[in-house]
């Protein structure tokens, strides 16, 4: 019986976020999909159910924080990484007060990503 392999949604505007975080993403043995919008995130989050999301704080469209609130209305369980590339406590507290897991900074520090990725989905398992 082959095992699943668990889809992780990366919601980022920009492409070099995008692509660094698919190729770690892959090497780690997870598939992976991409949305630049706020509202392409939210619906491929309704389509496709991922394990986890990584999701900007900043999107072009909506406020990742608006997404944030968004995705939890319609799964509550899901575990959220917000990244940011801003220092920007009192939007950080906002993500976690509606249930982000964690928050990355940019640029990344993968070890750190790793750890709070596996126990996030640890977690929700």
């Amino acid at each position: 019986m082959s095992k699943e392999v668990a889809l992780i949604l990366v919601a980022d505007d920009e492409q070099d976020i995008c692509d660094v975080l698919t190729i770690f993403l892959k090497k780690e043995g997870y598939e992976t999909g991409i949305a630049k919008l706020g509202d392409d995130a939210i619906e491929k989050f309704k389509k496709k159910k991922p394990s986890l999301v990584f999701l900007d704080i900043k999107l072009p469209d909506l406020d990742g924080i608006e997404v944030l609130k968004k995705m939890k209305e319609i799964d509550p369980e899901i575990p959220v990484i917000m990244i940011t590339a801003y220092r920007d406590a009192e939007r950080v507290v906002s993500a976690f007060r509606l249930g982000a897991y964690d928050c990355i900074f940019k640029p990344f520090d993968f070890k750190y990503i790793k750890i709070s990725m596996l126990d996030a989905i640890g977690k929700k398992k």
